[in-house]
């Protein structure tokens, strides 16, 4: 009974993890156990049931990190949110949440240089123009683009704007 015991003791783990809003510290702790008891019985009855788990907790610990992301918007740490956005693509290369995530990161730096100094507004727009431009090539078919090419539309206008001020 020492495989079922095992099992029982990772998917416990996993029954305890809450909702994606909430710490997920149970769900890496799940994934991690189940994980142990995949490299222990591979080809155990139970195995189907392990890799549905470690799905389950992966797309819980993705939900969170976009959530996180987001939230630096809602909190207007536009800054916060570009890092938290570059960090979600990094460990979620294959997120059903990118495209979103490449949106949100255009509007976080957009609202960045809206609200920056004057010094730094110009690489700041000119920044969201670069962010615009890789939601293009990533997502052309993006139902975001229309938003987004209103920050792309307003950034062109406000670094020909500064450029022709430092002339």
């Amino acid at each position: 009974f020492a495989e079922e015991a095992n099992f029982m003791y990772a998917y416990s783990l996993y029954m305890s993890s809450p909702d994606a809003n909430k710490d997920q510290h149970s769900s890496i702790d799940a994934m991690n156990s189940m994980q142990i008891f995949l490299n222990r019985y591979p080809g155990s009855q139970f195995m189907n049931q392990a890799i549905e788990v470690i799905t389950i907790c992966q797309e819980k610990l993705e939900r969170k990190g976009f959530e996180n992301a987001k939230h630096y918007i809602k909190l207007r740490l536009y800054k916060a949110a570009v890092i938290a956005f570059d960090d979600f693509k990094k460990h979620y290369p294959d997120s059903k949440l990118l495209e979103e995530a490449a949106y949100l990161k255009v509007l976080a730096e957009f609202e960045l240089a809206k609200v920056s100094i004057p010094s730094k507004q110009l690489e700041r727009y000119s920044s969201t123009l670069d962010f615009y431009q890789e939601l293009l090539d990533n997502f052309p078919d993006s139902p975001f683009l229309k938003d987004a090419q209103r920050f792309y539309t307003e950034s062109l206008n406000q670094v020909n704007k500064l450029k022709n001020n430092k002339i």
